[in-house]
């Protein structure tokens, strides 16, 4: 019932929802959903995540004064003033679902709805935090949330209570008056009982006829509250409607933009490790292949070294952004209740990232370059500085796809099963001209054979002399030997990234395309 309130998980289903007797439409900004699973961006602070939701949720007209009034105004509402610098993977539970609630009230949105605000709180905790949610609806807001099983004393906070068995209404109406009204319905509630307990009972009780007559007798109730029609205009569309974004579309690029830097730069994987890895691995494969690059009798421990290295760039930068799901969690809860469009969301995720994509393939080519003993020449450097490039964009929107479409438990199985198809097709293990002519064109799919073209256009391609040899006989002694032994199929390196710069570009439409079909479903 409250996901149809909500508009959630709607497919499949027809009918109408309303407000006042006005069409509740998609992501309509009456009203904002508190889900059960309380999802927050766990790197920020209590305060940053109140700053972030004030700046998308305020007009940028609004001053930074009045920006920091109202979240001192918020926080302190919900008792949350205690814990501002607090970083919220280090707040309880209780904590954590009235921020939920917090960010949500900058806006002060008519109807409220919480699945189960008190799932997993203490006593204490439930009590605090239902007591801080009635505080608000005693300020003129509509609260619903779903309860189960609430102690006497947290029951007797509600004013109204909505029974459901197998999603019919047993009985709506004030808190009060439940116990009566179920024991003229033929049951008896004992002496100082639960009343919430007690109406479990009563939903579980064997005695249907009984309940069937309640049933009855409260749908003939509400059908005709129904038919009276809203009893207040106060919150139709026509009376003065808060617009669905308060900011412009670069804003909340920019805003989101700096969201995503900020907690990146607090992921410990995501910046130091996966920053230092590639240094380390630039400086580990120098030294294991040294002064191998100008030595034919080394040629193919020299390819294989940057055959190795565009796994290792796939594999680093797929699993670095896979988190990302964990993060759509949060994004999905924003755009359903109207912080932003998808699109901003979006776009500031795959920008997020691109500055990393540059400067880890640059800290580690250098050494790794130098050590292996390549020609010193800028354009072969650049060429493969590119490659190395395109690649990890690669795996990033593999990584990304990955992480939307799939569940933590496939998602490392798929990752590593498409790193083993393409690497089938690469032309390092077997080359094209060797494949059986029916999977010859699925090299062109490979986003390894591509990269394996390129690095061996780049190192051995564009008029290279003769490598050194120190042995009787050196086969791959030329390149242009060693071009024709791989099956290189082409002189010019723009055949290569091309194809690499069209992967990226489908890769993000399809992960765009798997965002959208996600959070519709989700909502």
């Amino acid at each position: 019932l409250l996901n149809v309130l909500a508009g959630v998980g709607m497919v499949g289903l027809s009918g109408d929802v309303t407000i006042n007797g006005e069409p509740v439409e998609e992501n309509d900004p009456r009203s904002v959903y508190v889900e059960q699973d309380c999802p927050l961006l766990s790197y920020l602070t209590v305060r940053g995540t109140m700053t972030y939701a004030v700046d998308m949720k305020m007009s940028r007209r609004t001053s930074r004064k009045e920006k920091r009034n109202k979240i001192k105004e918020i926080l302190s509402l919900l008792g949350l003033d205690t814990c501002a610098r607090t970083l919220v993977k280090n707040i309880s539970g209780g904590e954590q679902k009235r921020l939920s609630v917090a960010v949500e009230l900058i806006t002060n949105p008519a109807v409220m709805l919480l699945d189960e605000p008190t799932s997993g709180l203490d006593s204490a905790s439930s009590m605090q935090l239902v007591s801080h949610l009635k505080s608000l609806a005693m300020g003129g807001r509509t609260i619903v949330c779903t309860i189960h099983q609430p102690a006497s004393s947290l029951f007797q906070l509600f004013d109204d209570v909505f029974l459901l068995v197998k999603g019919r209404c047993l009985y709506s109406g004030p808190v009060e008056g439940m116990i009566e009204t179920l024991e003229e319905g033929g049951f008896r509630c004992p002496e100082y009982y639960n009343p919430a307990d007690f109406a479990i009972e009563v939903l579980l009780d064997a005695d249907i006829e009984a309940k069937e007559a309640m049933i009855a007798k409260t749908s003939a109730e509400m059908r005709e509250l129904f038919e009276a029609g809203p009893s207040s205009p106060s919150l139709q569309r026509g009376d003065g409607m808060v617009r669905r974004y308060q900011v412009p579309f670069w804003y909340q690029f920019l805003v989101l933009l700096k969201r995503s830097a900020i907690s990146s730069t607090k992921d410990e994987f995501y910046f130091r490790i996966r920053f230092g890895f590639y240094i380390a691995i630039g400086l580990v494969f120098g030294v294991v292949h040294y002064n191998i690059g100008n030595d034919a009798a080394k040629v193919i421990a020299n390819i294989g070294c940057f055959f190795q290295l565009f796994n290792f760039i796939y594999f680093v930068n797929s699993i670095a952004v896979i988190n990302y799901a964990e993060e759509a969690d949060v994004s999905i809860k924003e755009i359903a209740n109207n912080w932003y469009s998808r699109d901003a969301y979006f776009f500031s995720k795959l920008l997020n990232d691109l500055p990393m994509q540059i400067l880890c393939p640059t800290v580690m080519l250098p050494s790794l370059y130098y050590l292996t003993n390549q020609p010193l020449e800028f354009n072969r450097i650049a060429m493969l500085w590119v490659i190395f490039l395109l690649g990890g964009l690669v795996g990033q929107c593999i990584g990304l796809l990955v992480g939307v479409c799939f569940g933590p438990k496939t998602r490392n199985f798929i990752l590593g099963n498409t790193c083993i198809v393409a690497v089938l097709f690469s032309g390092y293990v077997i080359t094209s001209s060797n494949l059986a002519w029916y999977l010859r064109p699925l090299c062109y799919l490979s986003f390894q054979w591509y990269m394996n073209q390129g690095s061996l256009l780049a190192l051995y391609g564009y008029g290279r002399g003769s490598l050194k040899c120190d042995q009787v006989y050196c086969y791959l002694k030329k390149p242009s030997v060693i071009l024709e032994e791989f099956d290189v199929q082409t002189e010019r390196i723009e055949d290569c990234l091309w194809p690499l710069v069209a992967m990226v570009g489908v890769l993000y439409v399809l992960t765009y395309v798997a965002f959208v079909v996600r959070l519709r479903r989700m909502k």
